[in-house]
């Protein structure tokens, strides 16, 4: 799809958002070429760690496993050193604000590039960042798909909104090895979106494949794979490009890999295999 010749300038702009989004540390200008620009956007989400080794990870995975378009690093919270990671993860109304931030790169991106692939990909808190940036955009702006790696957000999150804004829908890696952080921690201190509870990135979400979560598929990391820091277990260069690079590239979902390896937590639904 061609751009009419007046649209480089939003372009230009847009660019220079998305480097000013991701700081000017987290060397984001050789992603954000407008020839990658060009071909679709997918946002990085960190966790409340903000830009970090975990993330620049998940995106040399994207680039092995074949993805080229705009993929900028998008950090948000507070950059507060030690303190600055548990307000993130507790910041209820500052990550809902911080998804708001994302769904307006989205539409800007959108206007300048129209018919372009949109994806996110969330670790951990930037995960549930990623569900409330699905939530902000209006009814008429949807994306392709929501990503979420090891996801702190609640297990018992209505999806409902945010799944209705995504044309493919929202796919879940969960890791039940994950305990000490998604369970314990999110037990303790919260989730994300202001509850007290087992996170999705532990359990998976209770209601996928039911009513109003149909397009919302989970895959649960087997042991192999969830072997080492749990946490980073869904970030690793190699699994992203096996496993979660072909979500980003293919035109529906589910992405023709077993995305049920398990049954879904809690008796949901199951979704049928295609092959």
């Amino acid at each position: 799809m061609q751009r009419t010749r007046g649209s480089l300038g939003p372009a230009v702009l847009l660019a220079a958002s998305l480097l000013a989004a991701g700081g000017c540390d987290a060397g984001n200008k050789e992603f954000v070429t407008e020839d990658r620009l060009d071909s679709g956007l997918v946002i990085i989400l960190p966790g409340i760690e903000g830009e970090s080794e975990l993330n620049r990870n998940v995106r040399s995975g994207l680039l092995a496993g074949g993805v080229y378009r705009g993929m900028p690093i998008h950090s948000w919270g507070r950059p507060v050193p030690i303190a600055g990671v548990l307000i993130n993860q507790v910041d209820f109304l500052g990550n809902r604000l911080a998804g708001v931030a994302v769904a307006n790169m989205i539409k800007n991106y959108q206007d300048s590039h129209p018919g372009r692939p949109v994806h996110i990909v969330g670790h951990s808190g930037g995960g549930g960042v990623a569900v409330f940036a699905a939530e902000a955009l209006p009814e008429d702006r949807k994306i392709d798909g929501l990503v979420l790696l090891s996801a702190s957000i609640s297990s018992a999150y209505n999806l409902t909104k945010a799944a209705s804004r995504c044309k493919s829908g929202i796919v879940n890696f969960y890791n039940p090895d994950d305990a000490a952080l998604l369970g314990v921690g999110t037990i303790v201190v919260g989730t994300v979106d202001g509850t007290h509870g087992p996170s999705a990135g532990l359990l998976g979400f209770d209601r996928a494949g039911k009513k109003g979560h149909e397009n919302v598929y989970q895959v649960k990391l087997s042991g192999a794979e969830a072997g080492g820091d749990p946490h980073a277990s869904a970030t690793r260069p190699g699994f992203v490009a096996a496993n979660v690079a072909p979500w980003v590239l293919a035109p529906a979902w589910p992405a023709g890999m077993d995305f049920v390896r398990a049954p879904p937590p809690r008796e949901a639904e199951p979704v049928a295999k295609k092959d």
